[in-house]
């Protein structure tokens, strides 16, 4: 495929939490954690993506021969993506694991707490990259079109156009990647389905 996908190593953006008991760490993260955009809530855990699109420095090639319109006399060129690059970024922003003060119990059941969370935006990964993938497949396929006097401008123009469609789709894919984190963080609760919801009674 003529489009490629790189998936960067995900950044920690984190924060710091404090409390001697976990409601104190519960009211901490109320104060500090991040708010989701899809809900205003604020959550402990938040992953974030952006699809990056090097359109300039792609390579765009003739789809085929070009043909003569035969009102204007004048070159129709058509161009298909020959190679170019999408990246994925992907932050986490979270609270740091190390806290001080809980006792044994209550320690265990942050630590718990804190993969099951860490499991659940790992999912959140997981899902844009394959919207991502979709995305490339869907790039792969766009065509520009040109039409000039000679044929070198009227591949000049296609190319151009083609450049243009790419950044089209590119902008609106945006809403896609954040349609993906809403629709999973609803079906599971944002995780709590699985575990990802900490205990305030365990002492």
């Amino acid at each position: 495929m003529a489009v490629s996908l790189t998936v960067k190593p995900v950044a920690y953006d984190t924060y710091s939490v404090s409390g001697k008991t976990l409601p104190d760490i519960a009211k901490s993260i109320k104060s500090k954690g991040p708010k989701d955009p899809n809900d205003n809530k604020k959550v402990t855990f938040l992953t974030t993506t952006e699809l990056e699109c090097l359109t300039a420095k792609g390579k765009y090639v003739a789809d085929g021969k070009a043909k003569i319109d035969k009102k204007t006399g004048w070159f129709e060129v058509t161009t298909k993506v020959s190679t170019l690059k999408l990246i994925l970024h992907t932050t986490v922003r979270c609270p740091k694991r190390s806290v001080s003060g809980l006792s044994p119990r209550a320690l265990i059941e942050w630590y718990r707490f804190y993969a099951c969370c860490l499991a659940h935006e790992g999912e959140h990964l997981i899902k844009a990259k394959k919207e991502c993938e979709k995305i490339a497949k869907e790039l792969d396929k766009l065509k520009g079109t040109g039409l000039a006097e000679t044929e070198a401008e009227a591949l000049k123009l296609a190319q151009e156009d083609l450049m243009r469609v790419i950044n089209i789709h590119i902008f609106d894919d945006r809403n896609r990647l954040n349609e993906v984190h809403r629709k999973f963080d609803h079906s599971s609760h944002h995780g709590e389905k699985k575990g990802a919801l900490l205990d305030t009674s365990v002492g």
